[in-house]
């Protein structure tokens, strides 16, 4: 296992690098003269356009901007690697420094969404299988294709408009006002960034009602496709597993249908959700970015729509390789869990 693990360590930095070099491919197609905004912070206003035009000058010629691809290339990626990721006019700060910030809003929201959304396909998707043809099955079969049908912004701007603006129940953003301060102040011990763990670490259980109050509206719309694309491969595994060879032998000598499917069956048919649910992660990082908009919550996702809006080149990279990173580490999280279920995969 150690060494599967290894294996597929050693292949993320080849990965990382093609998908780098793609993304520079993008970069350099643009005069130098914009690029420059990767490294300047802001043109200061008291600045006269020819002394403006020496600074763009200076830092073409200190940063390589007009020198051969591969030379700008290399110097581009050994920046990244030194955690020098450019400056965000959007932001109004280093574009890596932004990200970080941002990351555990979204690290709560994706945490929030994926652990409820699996749990209910794993159990939805095998009670269609146990009730197959009657009343259960056709009912989850309709919630997944509704749920896998309706665009998310849609679903996100109804919740809203009648669980908070009509009952008031599960406001936007990630706190209330009275819950900020607190986050804020001194006393408060910020362990994690993730503010449903921080109020529980701290002992501060109005607070951790609240955080969860805010968590419950975008997480269900983001579960909501989630769920329904895992429970209908679960479930179409699931019925090809109960047509195995060994299935067939357990029926013969008694089994119970429900012991055969909770014992036998779900180890085998979970392969091909586990390998589903490592797609379903990554593209989550595609969902937030409407889900945090919709929600104003403080993500890398919202961050990311507003670097879009104001062309920020610099924070669209940024959040481009963050993106390409957290797939390929989700990635080699299914390959592991997969490995895990199906000893034989390590042996290929």
């Amino acid at each position: 296992m150690i060494q599967y693990i290894v294996r597929r360590l050693l292949l993320l930095p080849v990965l990382m690098l093609l998908l780098t070099m793609v993304l520079f491919v993008f970069i350099a197609q643009m005069p130098p003269e914009q690029r420059v905004g990767v490294y300047l912070p802001s043109m200061r206003p008291g600045l006269s356009e020819e002394e403006e035009m020496q600074i763009i000058e200076r830092t073409i010629e200190r940063y390589g901007l007009n020198e051969p691809f591969p030379v700008q290339y290399w110097r581009w990626l050994r920046n990244v690697a030194n955690g020098d990721w450019g400056f965000s006019q959007a932001w109004n700060q280093p574009v890596l420094e932004g990200l970080l910030q941002r990351v555990p809003a979204t690290l709560e929201l994706v945490l929030a969404t994926m652990i409820p959304a699996t749990a209910l396909a794993l159990i939805l998707g095998s009670t269609a299988v146990l009730h197959y043809g009657r009343l259960p099955d056709h009912l989850v079969r309709t919630a997944a294709f509704l749920g896998w049908a309706l665009p998310s912004f849609i679903v996100g701007l109804a919740l809203m408009n009648v669980l908070y603006a009509w009952l008031g129940w599960f406001p936007p953003q990630r706190l209330s006002t009275w819950a900020r301060p607190i986050v804020e102040g001194v006393s408060f011990r910020n362990f994690t960034g993730l503010h449903t763990v921080d109020a529980l670490l701290n002992g501060d259980l109005k607070l951790l009602w609240d955080a969860l109050r805010h968590l419950v509206l975008p997480a269900t719309v983001l579960a909501a496709a989630e769920w329904a694309l895992l429970a209908r491969v679960m479930r179409s595994s699931l019925l090809e597993t109960l047509h195995q060879d060994y299935i067939t032998t357990a029926r013969a000598k008694g089994v119970a249908e429900r012991r055969i499917i909770t014992l036998h069956a779900r180890r085998n048919a979970l392969l091909p959700v586990i390998s589903a649910g490592g797609v379903v992660t990554s593209s989550l990082l595609s969902g937030v970015v409407v889900i945090e908009t919709i929600f104003d919550l403080d993500g890398i996702g919202g961050a990311a729509i507003e670097a879009m809006l104001s062309f920020d080149i610099t924070a669209i990279v940024g959040f481009a390789v963050f993106t390409c990173l957290v797939t390929l580490l989700m990635t080699l999280a299914a390959d592991v869990a997969y490995a895990f279920v199906d000893p034989r995969t390590r042996l290929s």
